[in-house]
């Protein structure tokens, strides 16, 4: 671990989770009029430990940074305890940039980079390359980025780096396993509809964003099957460039060595000049009463409710994840599972989250599934708790837990090498500063009672909220009219 807390972390972790068991399972949780706690929470609130002592890894310290010739930037970061190598790339190259023409170009050219095999290896011999290794390219897609990962044993480091490599520069797009790639999402895009919670996640997100944004446009199965493989050579190449790139490299090596081998091996890979990267459309948030229901015969409804949050610059993001935790974001311990669960038994499970780390506007939501004819219940239980939190300051109990909560799992944060020096990656990948870190927990230290009565009365809006529910409308659609105009949606079915 790369922090001087080691020998307190599992002693840490014991008495979080012991903490978190213990409010969860109390026979009184917290009252409308402040926290109450079972006897056993009691106790483990009466122990005392020493504060962690926790030196951040940063940049220069424990990772090197370099930028090579060619643009890429890179991080090293030995590592001995085992005969490992991991390798993480990323590009700015996620969903949102894809054309507006041809939507699921990224997703499938994230897939297909691996899938498809190289221009000198068909995917079968890509295969069984990495299998005789024991390694694994693997890939991902999220708005922002595309990124792909190497696992490999550290004697195989230059055949497995040679590959990634090969991957990242020559993929060949075959059109063999694009053609089964489409076939399986256009599949999982058919059955969406047959899974409430999927369907309901993409209903609110598209209602919310509408299609003046991406976000908005969730893909459809005609898309993708309109999707070829000169779209996604098209796409590698206006996004695929050294200067687009960073990679991180930790393992069993000497950094210097390291960095020689990355070096020869994207030498002769010249940066765009300059990146044609496109402007990325911006969010327009809107916060509007309604209620939209998407009819199903189903014993159970899915629900979510929510408006437009924050991005991940807002300084106020500390104050908020706080609230959030006290709110509903904290599972057994938050209010609003308090509220619907144990007082009123309309869920098992609720919960909010607020995001405070998307580059532009995020949505904040609640989420439960219950019975039908609970659906207006529900609702006007999860709003009153919003209105609360706005209207009377939290106790300071509740705030100390929370920032309890969010402190001591930090040091978990730094629970792997590599996993710290991708945190770091990602960092400037998001453009914050290379000390983010360091001064993290003191942001959260420093929130205020009125800081979270602050947030709350401006970043929470149960007075416009929308809300949208799956579920046999015939049993609460009358009930919804006090929410706001109500709107029946007609999910067709997809083709």
């Amino acid at each position: 671990m790369p922090f001087s807390a080691r020998r307190d972390a599992g002693r840490t972790a014991l008495f979080v989770a012991l903490a978190f068991v213990l409010w969860g399972c109390a026979t009184e949780g917290p009252s409308r009029h402040g926290p109450r706690h079972s006897p056993g929470a009691e106790v483990v609130e009466r122990l005392r430990f020493s504060p962690l002592q926790i030196t951040v890894p940063r940049v220069g310290r424990e990772v090197e940074r370099r930028v090579l010739p060619n643009g890429i930037i890179l991080y090293l970061a030995e590592d001995r305890s085992l005969p490992l190598l991991d390798a993480h790339a990323v590009f700015r190259a996620g969903s949102l940039y894809e054309p507006t023409a041809r939507p699921g170009a990224a997703q499938l050219t994230a897939t297909q980079l691996r899938n498809g095999g190289t221009m000198r290896l068909p995917f079968s011999a890509l295969d069984e390359e990495l299998e005789v290794m024991g390694a694994s390219i693997e890939t991902s897609i999220s708005a922002e980025m595309i990124s792909l990962r190497l696992s490999s044993l550290a004697k195989d480091q230059d055949r497995a780096l040679s590959l990634l490599a090969e991957v990242i520069r020559h993929p060949a797009f075959g059109a063999e396993p694009l053609q089964t790639s489409k076939g399986r999402l256009v599949e999982d895009l058919r059955r969406l509809p047959d899974n409430p919670p999927r369907l309901l996640a993409r209903e609110f997100t598209r209602t919310m964003y509408t299609e003046a944004h991406p976000l908005g446009r969730p893909l459809t199965p005609g898309q993708v099957v309109a999707i070829q493989r000169e779209d996604l050579q098209a796409y590698h190449r206006r996004f695929f460039h050294p200067n687009n790139m960073l990679l991180a490299v930790v393992g069993d090596f000497r950094a210097e060595e390291m960095a020689a081998k990355v070096q020869a091996l994207f030498a002769d890979w010249p940066p765009s000049d300059p990146l044609d990267l496109p402007a990325l459309p911006k969010v327009r948030p809107r916060f509007e009463r309604g209620v939209y229901i998407v009819p199903k015969s189903l014993s159970q409804a899915s629900l979510a409710l929510g408006h437009f949050g924050i991005d991940r610059f807002n300084p106020d993001r500390y104050a908020i994840e706080l609230m959030d935790f006290i709110l509903g974001g904290s599972g057994f311990t938050s209010r609003i599972m308090e509220r619907i669960r144990t007082e009123e038994g309309l869920a098992y499970s609720v919960a909010t989250t607020f995001p405070t780390t998307s580059r532009d506007v995020s949505l904040f939501r609640a989420t439960l599934q219950t019975k039908n004819e609970n659906v207006p219940r529900a609702v006007a239980a999860i709003l009153e708790e919003m209105e609360r939190i706005r209207r009377d300051p939290v106790v300071p109990e509740e705030l100390e837990r929370a920032k309890e909560a969010i402190i001591n799992s930090f040091v978990f944060r730094f629970s792997s090498r590599f996993g710290t020096v991708v945190q770091l990656l990602t960092l400037e990948f998001d453009g914050y500063p290379q000390d983010y870190l360091d001064t993290l927990l003191d942001r959260y230290r420093a929130v205020t009672i009125g800081d979270i009565q602050r947030v709350a009365r401006e970043y929470l809006h149960p007075d416009t909220t929308t809300i949208f529910v799956v579920g046999d409308a015939t049993k609460f659609e009358s009930g919804m009219t006090a929410f706001g105009p109500v709107h029946v949606v007609s999910v067709e079915p997809s083709g």
